[in-house]
């Protein structure tokens, strides 16, 4: 496009009137002008990335980026009109008679000067892409701290709970204390373990598992009913994402005239995201937190960070079943 625009313009430069043929070859020499810069370019940019400015050593940067001005604008402007003077000694009925060496040079010169702002430009886009990638490599080792810092938020109080109420039973019975102890543990070592942000649906309901089986030791009874869908088992999903979902169930949920309380997680595949449903029946009466999780809004900030708008999260009360449905974009 460029060079349609200012091809007739520097055929005008030379002839008022010129022809179509003379407007033709300004048009295809100005064109190629500007591919030797097309394969420059990836050169700059590199070197952009090992001089940025604006990291302290500013006058470095602009030193070496001054120096391959001097060299690059030249070197690049002049392998047109060398080339043009080629091939005009080769076929001067069509290209017309060559230049002296006194033109060439000067030819050579104003058009460098006229490429020193193609260079600034290049250069500019250069050091803004050298800092849009610092900022989006910030801007993930920060989501990954705040991930990092969301996880830890769970340890602490859930092991100062979970100790506590095995105190407690050890007071009655010694077995049960042992064997609280043994799923705290499990619990303790699965967590510890992971590592990766992601792991698959089968890990993940492993550690649900672990959960629930601390949770029968330390509180009593449960009726829990897990139904997954074909296929699905090693589908990556968020590390440890249902276990807040679990705490919450189990802590504000309404129990049964026995005292068992119930918990149903559903997994399915949607057309273009994996559907996790947790449900247990809504409790009338709020009960304090026993510290197993930070609840649903640490799931939300970590499905945020993960997925940013790409996730769904929805809690509702259907009847007397309280509902949270997770959404996850299919990777």
């Amino acid at each position: 496009m460029v060079a349609i625009a200012w091809g007739p313009a520097a055929a005008l430069a030379f002839s008022p009137n010129p022809s179509a043929g003379t407007v033709l070859q300004a048009i295809a020499i100005t064109f190629a002008s500007f591919v030797p810069w097309a394969f420059a370019t990836p050169c700059l940019f590199g070197l952009c990335r090992r001089n940025p400015l604006g990291e302290g050593r500013n006058a470095t940067s602009m030193m070496v980026l001054s120096l391959a001005a001097v060299l690059v604008v030249p070197g690049l402007t002049m392998i047109v009109p060398i080339l043009q003077r080629i091939g005009a000694e080769i076929w001067p009925a069509i290209i017309g008679a060559p230049q002296s060496a006194g033109d060439l040079a000067r030819r050579i010169l104003v058009t460098s000067l006229f490429a020193l702002p193609t260079y600034v430009a290049v250069i500019a886009i250069g050091q803004t892409l050298v800092w849009a990638g610092r900022a989006r490599d910030q801007e993930a080792r920060s989501a990954r701290t705040e991930l990092r810092a969301l996880r830890a938020e769970l340890s602490p109080h859930f092991l100062m709970n979970a100790l506590g109420s095995i105190a407690q039973i050890a007071h009655v019975s010694a077995d049960r204390a042992e064997a609280a102890l043994s799923a705290l543990a499990d619990v303790l070592r699965g967590g510890l373990m992971v590592e990766a942000e992601t792991q698959t649906l089968a890990d993940e309901l492993g550690a649900v598992d672990e959960h629930l089986m601390l949770y029968r030791e330390l509180t009593g009874a449960l009726d829990y009913q897990r139904h997954v869908g074909d296929g699905l088992w090693h589908r990556l999903v968020p590390s440890r994402i249902l276990i807040p979902l679990i705490e919450n169930a189990l802590t504000h949920g309404a129990a049964l005239s026995d005292g068992t309380r119930q918990l149903t997680i559903r997994v399915a595949n949607g057309p273009s995201s994996l559907r996790i449903e947790v449900s247990n029946p809504a409790s009338t009466t709020p009960r304090p937190s026993n510290g197993l999780s930070s609840g649903l809004a640490q799931v939300q900030q970590r499905l945020t960070l993960l997925y940013r708008e790409r996730f769904g999260m929805t809690a509702s009360l259907t009847g007397e079943q309280f509902n949270v449905v997770l959404d996850l974009p299919n990777a």
